[in-house]
């Protein structure tokens, strides 16, 4: 005489649908990034990347009350020189009163790695004059360009 375990049918379909949950499961963490499996096309961050270098004196938004006033400066020149990096412009002051200007230069790699920053302070342009401004930072690295943060207060 043999003796078979006994199972009932609910014990049976509970095993087959708990198998079945997890197989699915696991199919949802294997493959691509997007929902249909594929390979995202997002670049992702390389080990070998150098890290972002930030050199900055003051933090923006230095002391006192100011505003952005981005259109009233200009770049002229933004050129490796070097070892360094020259940059030049022109502040013009919309303003019916002398302002004082925070330029805040930084030199990008692509549209958002920053590789450094340098703060560049104009003491008082006269109401409806300009004036001339310019920086040098240190940095060999090539391809950058050149993007402002600008702040205006009164003088």
């Amino acid at each position: 005489m043999t003796l078979r375990p006994t199972r009932s049918l609910s014990a049976r379909l509970f095993a087959i649908a708990g198998v079945a949950a997890l197989g699915l499961g696991l199919a949802g963490c294997s493959g691509g990034d997007t929902p249909d499996g594929g390979a995202s096309s997002t670049p992702k961050a390389s080990a070998t990347e150098r890290p972002a270098i930030t050199d900055v004196d003051t933090p923006a938004g230095g002391t006192g009350d100011y505003v952005g006033a981005l259109k009233d400066v200009q770049v002229s020149s933004c050129k490796k020189s070097g070892s360094d990096w020259a940059v030049t412009g022109t502040v013009e002051n919309p303003a019916k009163s002398a302002q004082g200007y925070r330029i805040y230069v930084s030199l990008l790699k692509g549209q958002s790695d920053t590789r450094a920053v340098k703060e560049v302070d104009v003491a008082s342009v006269a109401a409806g004059a300009s004036d001339e401004w310019s920086t040098t930072i240190g940095t060999a690295e090539s391809g950058l360009s050149c993007v402002l943060r600008v702040e205006r207060f009164a003088a």
